[in-house]
């Protein structure tokens, strides 16, 4: 910075206080810029903001992959992206990782705990049977152990086993939401409805998505009557759980008790959308349709059981039925008739054989149409000849004889 004297002794005191302001004026802007420069460089950034756990797992299962596809730790890496498929209910993926996983390593309990885990989601009772015992086997001494063989065990049948298992689950981590699932489960099996709903409702406090304690629990609120309570868990399931086709069934078994038909038979299609393949909620739709005596639409329902499940009860004499309202007897005949064969005892498919037989053997008798020509309609009328019949008219009488009164007397002059 450059600064300007004038020479002479007129007017130096003022330029050397503009010298001296100048100079402060200067300390103070350069003390300002070093204090803005150690505040920028000790200033902590802003926190990045959190990934989703979506993200994590997307991120996860790629260096997983990649590990896989470099021939590293095969075993455990194909446990480790086991799991998260699990977690993500995947779990046919599942599967098939922790059968890799267990190809690889034969001998560690924690694989065969979750490929445990993942039949039983399966509805694969023996296999996740079978899986949890050779993990128990291998040394494995845990909670999740423990919770999984209650509840296979349960759903066997095996009640005491189940509750000895239970036990030591919940000694062991007592504020586990799937082991009060299973807990209730044992109580509704023994016929305490009542008990069991507590417990499942504590197993969703604990775990919200819980999703088999959702439905167990709408399905005996529903059954008890307390079709609000339902309702209410149904709606919080669906929340969380949108594409579940079972809570989508039970949501219309709710509307079907409360005669909400309409309401019903919306929330069965739902159902349908998600699993082709849920006999129930075709069955349900026939009968709604059937009641509605919408007879096609109830077809096509009944049709999709029969192909899905051929045993399901009395599915060929409902097909019958609406062949038969719909005026397909012969159809309707083959269906009674297959009922007959495989239940003797249906009295009602043996009606509807009757029925057909009693119709057929009956004379036609065509119904007039406003559609046949005059000249046929007038063909109609002259099958009726007249001239064969003999009309006499009747012919008054000249007398009548009206009898005599005996009460009374005559006297003649």
């Amino acid at each position: 910075m450059k600064f300007v004297f004038c020479s002479g002794m007129k007017g130096s005191k003022s330029a050397f206080s503009s010298v001296l302001v100048l100079t402060a004026c200067a300390s103070i802007g350069f003390l300002a810029s070093c204090q803005s420069d150690a505040r920028n460089a000790t200033r902590i950034p802003p926190t990045p903001t959190a990934k989703l756990k979506s993200d994590w797992d997307k991120d996860a299962l790629e260096a997983l992959t990649n590990n896989i596809r470099r021939q590293i730790d095969l075993d455990v890496n194909y446990f480790k992206r086991a799991r998260i498929y699990f977690g993500k209910e995947d779990y046919e993926q599942a599967l098939s990782d922790v059968n890799e996983a267990i190809d690889s390593k034969d001998n560690v309990g924690e694989y065969y705990l979750l490929r445990g885990q993942v039949n039983r989601e399966l509805n694969n009772l023996d296999a996740a049977l079978e899986d949890a015992q050779r993990a128990e086997a291998l040394q494995q001494d845990n909670s999740e152990l423990y919770i999984l063989m209650a509840d296979i065990l349960q759903e066997k049948g095996r009640f005491r086993e189940a509750q000895r298992y239970l036990n030591r689950s919940m000694q062991m981590s007592p504020y586990d939401g799937s082991a009060y699932y299973v807990k209730g489960m044992l109580q509704s099996r023994m016929g305490d409805s009542l008990t069991s709903v507590s417990s499942f409702k504590q197993a969703l406090t604990l775990n919200p998505r819980l999703l088999r304690a959702y439905r167990q629990n709408t399905r005996i609120l529903n059954t008890l009557g307390d079709h609000q309570s339902a309702l209410y868990y149904n709606n919080l399931a669906l929340k969380r759980f949108p594409k579940d086709p079972e809570l989508h069934y039970e949501r219309g078994q709710i509307y079907n008790a409360t005669n909400q038909l309409d309401s019903a038979l919306i929330s069965y299609r739902n159902a349908v959308a998600h699993n082709p393949e849920l006999s129930e909620a075709y069955y349900q739709i026939g009968n709604i349709n059937t009641k509605y005596k919408l007879y096609q639409p109830a077809l096509d329902a009944y049709l999709k059981v029969l192909k899905n499940r051929p045993d399901f009860p009395e599915i060929n004499y409902l097909v019958g039925l609406t062949y038969e309202r719909l005026g397909y007897g012969e159809r309707a005949a083959e269906h009674y008739t297959v009922e007959t064969q495989l239940n003797p005892e249906n009295q009602l498919a043996s009606a509807g054989i009757w029925r057909i037989q009693r119709r057929e053997a009956a004379p036609y008798v065509p119904a007039p149409s406003s559609n046949v020509p005059r000249q046929a309609s007038a063909e109609a009328t002259r099958l009726l000849d007249t001239t064969r019949v003999k009309i006499s008219t009747i012919q008054p009488r000249s007398s009548i004889n009206m009898g005599t009164d005996s009460s009374r007397k005559i006297i003649i002059k």
